[in-house]
């Protein structure tokens, strides 16, 4: 990766105009693990989203390793964060590539040197193709690419690319799509089109075949699974086909999934082509993995909630929500001051795990029934069982779900120990 553009980044100023830096403080970024700040003291401006350090060292090592025990590479969804200092630790921890799911990511990606992208995505504006087009050009060890599923796009991106006089070739995936879904064939003959269309194109190669299986389901039931093997049974008889229609001609032949939900299925039915004809490598593209989560992923990551007997790798929850409890005007009632601008809140709602107290006490509020019960803009209603306390001034900690949805609301992170003390902090670029 670039690093004068990352060193760059850390002299970035922030003052109390970025949500979190302590009112009337102007920092760069380089300085922020200096001060010793502790958010459960309350030394920095709430509401705040932090990052256990950590927590995150841990999960970048856990996925490390599960890909290199399942020989699996690795391209993670960059749109979780898309914080550069979060995608360098990755890089470094072994990721083969970074996958972004629009061009606006993928050049975010490129300003800070990712040398590798997958765009989750089809290229079809003029003006992206445009850009790819340069930058493959001005980078011969640049590789980029994206996905198609539809033979006219395909030919029409074709003379978008002839017209711009560009000599490069864009390496894409055939999107397997899900019937009720969003983009990808939906049949075998259109996946026989689309890949002859490429075939037919002077600056297009086919690389191999790409899915989501999140669309497939998001349960946890044996039918929910028999439909992900289902579908991975279908991916597989396509790459079949169309390797023996010789419409795969490229030297390696990907598949690539995986979301962060059921990547230990995407492994079992896509992992071995020891029977195949060809050489083809697993791309895995879980994102949450980084932070995970207190919800979604808690539940469905097959290293948290659906953790096999003999599995002894384990993601653990980096995301917290810090509030203050600004009033209690009613009995069973605290409000705090965070809500649907601070924190994710479309698959469910923040966990209260704890209440750090002015007097210094902590008290387990999960243990406790406490819980969130609706968000407004700035503000969260919390429900309070008797025999918990909890007075204005206080500040709750809530587990989030849905990391993808938690980064975009915060420009500023701040890294935290497992004392809550400030030991550095990340940007995002939404």
């Amino acid at each position: 990766m670039n690093n004068d553009a990352l060193t760059a980044l850390t002299h970035t100023q922030l003052d109390s105009s970025t949500k979190g830096i302590p009112l009337g403080e102007t920092v760069t970024v380089a300085e922020i693990g200096q001060r010793g700040w502790n958010v459960a003291r309350g030394d920095l401006a709430l509401p705040v989203t932090t990052l256990r350090s950590g927590a995150i060292t841990h999960n970048l090592e856990v996925m490390a390793e599960y890909c290199r025990r399942h020989n699996a590479l690795f391209a993670p969804h960059g749109k979780t964060t898309m914080s550069p200092q979060l995608f360098r630790r990755q890089i470094d921890a072994g990721a083969w590539a970074m996958t972004a799911a629009t061009p606006s990511q993928a050049s975010v990606m490129r300003k800070f040197g990712v040398t590798r992208v997958i765009v989750a995505n089809e290229l079809v504006d003029r003006a992206a193709l445009a850009w790819a087009a340069r930058e493959m050009a001005a980078d011969p060890d640049f590789e980029l690419y994206s996905l198609v599923d539809n033979a006219d796009a395909v030919a029409a991106a074709d003379h978008v690319l002839a017209e711009l006089g560009t000599t490069v070739t864009l390496k894409v995936f055939l999107e397997v799509g899900v019937a009720g879904g969003r983009a990808g064939v939906r049949s075998e003959q259109e996946a026989v089109a689309v890949a002859e269309a490429v075939a037919a194109a002077r600056h297009f190669e086919l690389v191999g075949l790409e899915t989501y299986e999140g669309l497939v389901t998001g349960g946890d039931r044996p039918e929910d699974f028999a439909a992900l093997d289902a579908h991975f049974d279908r991916v597989r008889h396509w790459m079949t086909v169309l390797n023996e229609r010789q419409l795969l001609t490229a030297d390696q032949v990907f598949v690539t999934a995986g979301g962060s939900s059921y990547f230990d299925r995407v492994v079992a039915k896509l992992g071995d082509w020891s029977d195949f004809p060809r050489r083809v490598r697993l791309i895995l593209r879980s994102g949450c993995y980084i932070s995970h989560d207190a919800g979604k992923y808690h539940k469905l990551s097959p290293l948290d909630g659906r953790r096999a007997e003999n599995e002894d790798l384990r993601l653990v929850n980096a995301l917290e929500s810090w509030a203050s409890v600004l009033s209690t005007p009613e009995p069973g009632i605290a409000i705090l001051s965070t809500g649907k601008r601070d924190v994710a809140h479309d698959l469910s709602l923040p966990t209260p795990i704890r209440v750090h107290h002015r007097d210094g006490s902590v008290t387990d509020l999960a243990r406790e029934g406490v819980e969130i019960y609706k968000l407004m803009d700035q503000h969260a209603f919390l429900r309070i069982p008797p025999g918990v306390s909890l007075s204005p001034g206080d500040i709750v900690v809530s587990g989030l779900s849905h990391p993808c949805t938690a980064f975009d609301k915060c420009r500023f992170l701040p890294l935290i120990d497992d004392e809550y003390t400030v030991d550095g902090a990340v940007l995002t670029f939404f």
